[in-house]
């Protein structure tokens, strides 16, 4: 008897662990799909010769002027401008070793911010916008020794997470083509895998947000990059799943 309902038991647990929906992939999303409790992150460096003030200053301060030039992102100040890795965002994205600050000039836009005369007095206007990329830098200002995997993982659980991309080196070249160093990206989270977001039809100059989503939330993801296998990165966005 107790073998008969022991045996029931588990032919019914069998049969509803089968007819719970499989858990829905992840996701490729736009800038366009992020949700409003989004929070955006560019990296700074403020080097202690120039900038002569304390970082909690230095961060109030360049809020406020990223505000007023109209950028909804929050400064993360990082401690080179130039191969450091293991870069901490507000106490809420860690990225790991793979991921290297980059002070060269990429195809991205730097962003002109409405210093003062103070600022110039205290040297915030000093103050570097730096990049990410997946390998460290030689004296050219180009990233090489790109590994084609970045790891990230996050303090809270999110459900969405992106950034720019600059699927190219800053070239002279009139061939819009040349000097790609990107065929695209697909991001891994909980185990499953996305589409690879396509970078082979843009064009230098061309610089898309490319993130992924997954309404279960995940504490940590996986970028690849296919082709030349570099990433080169800006604008890291993430929305906590409790806001999704």
């Amino acid at each position: 008897m107790y073998t008969n309902k022991f045996t029931r038991t588990v032919a019914f647990a069998l049969c509803s662990a089968f007819a719970l929906p499989a858990a829905a992939a992840p996701k490729l999303i736009g800038d366009g799909d992020l949700k409003a409790a989004k929070t955006s992150y560019m990296f700074f460096y403020a080097d202690p010769k120039k900038v002569k003030l304390t970082t909690a200053t230095i961060e109030a301060q360049l809020q406020e002027r990223l505000i007023a030039a109209g950028l909804n992102t929050t400064p993360c100040l990082i401690p080179a401008d130039l191969n450091a890795n293991n870069l901490v965002c507000g106490n809420a994205v860690r990225f790991g070793t793979d991921f290297f600050s980059f002070n060269s000039i990429t195809n991205i836009p730097k962003p002109t911010l409405p210093f003062t005369g103070a600022d110039k007095q205290s040297g915030l206007d000093r103050i570097s916008l730096e990049f990410g990329v997946n390998g460290r830098s030689p004296a050219l200002g180009q990233p090489n020794e790109a590994p084609r995997v970045v790891q990230i993982r996050f303090n809270k659980r999110i459900a969405q997470f992106g950034m720019v991309f600059d699927p190219f080196i800053v070239t002279n070249s009139p061939d819009l083509q040349e000097g790609r160093v990107s065929d695209g990206i697909q991001f891994i989270v909980n185990g499953q895998a996305t589409p690879v977001r396509d970078f082979t039809q843009e064009t230098r100059g061309n610089i898309p947000f490319v993130g992924v989503e997954d309404s279960h939330g995940f504490t940590e993801l996986t970028i690849i990059s296919t082709g030349g296998g570099s990433i080169i990165g800006d604008q890291f966005t993430i929305v906590p799943l409790a806001n999704f």
